[in-house]
């Protein structure tokens, strides 16, 4: 795993980081980790109201260098409207001469809602996925592209891929929104995850209204449960340290099943805690971020930095 930290200056200058460092970082090239570019287009072309400023499709080999994990990322905006976002995609192949909508078994849409103007930044990867973590203002923006951590063998479950924003299901947010359309993946309105079946399902702990979405809804544990179950009460542990929760993701339709966990994320609680704070488990460092502008007890997640 390798991690980078900076400052892009915009949010086109903010990919042109990550593919710089997906594709070339010395860590993730040593252990055969390192991305592959497949395509490019920086030809502005219109999409409704929003210009499409860039599209870069990706590769990423997996842990054992060998896999092919699709990530699809394009940078838009629309000035009237005052927002510069990225739209994120997965897909279960790759075709050059298609639009970026005719990818082979391209998934729904996620969204990152940023901004044109300086973001400090955290990129954390290894050969199977990438957590984006983007500060715009006082907000935090996040994205986790690629695998997580199965609950089964790779005949059982062959392509465990899943891809999440901040928003799914709205492009033209801008990153100051305030509505449940605006949620981060680890407690989502919309977060895609490709089941055994090579079928993309929605996993959602809220609806767009600011109602729990319970089952049959897919959700993710452990900030799935309803708002006077959510564990707002834990604090920190009786010598000041914080347990980090997996991650998990729960499936109840089409058919129930635990597929498995997402890789370096975890519950952390926000009692006596605060965003960029770090947490060391005595084995691995993790950094803590809020869930968008929420600061609740309940509205944090760990990110796995080392």
């Amino acid at each position: 795993m390798s991690t980078q930290t900076g400052t892009a200056t915009s949010y086109l200058d903010l990919l042109n980081q990550l593919r710089t460092f997906l594709t070339t970082d010395a860590t993730l090239t040593a252990a055969g980790q390192n991305w592959t570019e497949l395509k490019t287009n920086s030809t502005p072309y219109s999409s409704g109201n929003n210009t499409v400023d860039f599209e870069t499709y990706l590769k990423a080999p997996g842990l054992s260098g060998t896999e092919a994990i699709y990530i699809n990322i394009r940078a838009f905006h629309y000035t009237t409207g005052d927002y510069y976002n990225w739209n994120i995609t997965a897909a279960q192949g790759f075709n050059s001469a298609n639009a970026w909508t005719a990818q082979p078994g391209i998934s729904p849409n996620a969204y990152i809602y940023l901004w044109n103007q300086p973001i400090p930044y955290w990129f954390i990867a290894n050969g199977q996925r990438v957590i984006v973590i983007a500060k715009v203002s006082t907000v935090y923006e996040m994205a986790y592209m690629g695998k997580f951590l199965p609950y089964g063998t790779p005949g059982q479950y062959p392509y465990p891929v899943c891809v999440g924003g901040t928003g799914y299901s709205n492009s033209n947010l801008r990153f100051s929104d305030t509505s449940f359309s605006h949620l981060a993946f680890f407690d989502p309105n919309g977060l895609h995850v490709c089941d055994p079946a090579n079928a993309w399902q929605l996993f959602q702990n809220y609806n767009t209204g600011g109602s729990m979405a319970q089952p049959p809804n897919n959700n993710v544990w452990p900030w799935n449960y309803y708002s006077n179950n959510r564990p707002n009460w834990m604090s920190a542990n009786l010598d000041g340290t914080y347990t980090v929760f997996n991650a998990r993701l729960e499936q109840t339709t089409p058919s129930i099943n635990l597929l498995g966990e997402l890789d370096g994320v975890g519950f952390v609680t926000g009692n006596a805690n605060s965003s960029e704070s770090t947490i060391n488990d005595g084995t691995n460092n993790w950094m803590v971020v809020q869930n968008v502008f929420r600061t609740a007890a309940d509205n944090y997640c760990a990110v796995k930095m080392a």
